[in-house]
């Protein structure tokens, strides 16, 4: 790196996981919670993807523990909440 150059910063991949996370709730808080919990349970699934593709290095924060076991959390809580959303019954309108 030659002098006067900020080095680069990468968007760490939790950002975006947690922002369609975020979104997710607020749609679910505001009348739409099913729609709300499947943006919620997609963003986590999103995370599981990004976790197996991703190098430890270039996967940020979304490294925890070793990556079987945080691709096996992240898509169980997607899979649970996705399940969560289609069973349980919601009042129309």
């Amino acid at each position: 790196m030659s002098a006067g150059t900020a080095p680069k910063r990468r968007l760490d991949p939790i950002v975006p996981v947690l922002a369609v996370v975020a979104v997710g709730v607020l749609t679910a808080a505001l009348h739409h919670p099913q729609a709300g919990m499947y943006v919620a349970a997609a963003g986590l699934a999103a995370g599981a993807v990004l976790r197996i593709l991703l190098s430890p290095r270039n996967a940020g924060s979304l490294v925890v523990r070793r990556k079987q076991i945080d691709v096996i959390v992240l898509g169980g809580l997607a899979l649970g909440l996705a399940i969560l959303a289609a069973v349980t019954p919601f009042p129309s309108g």
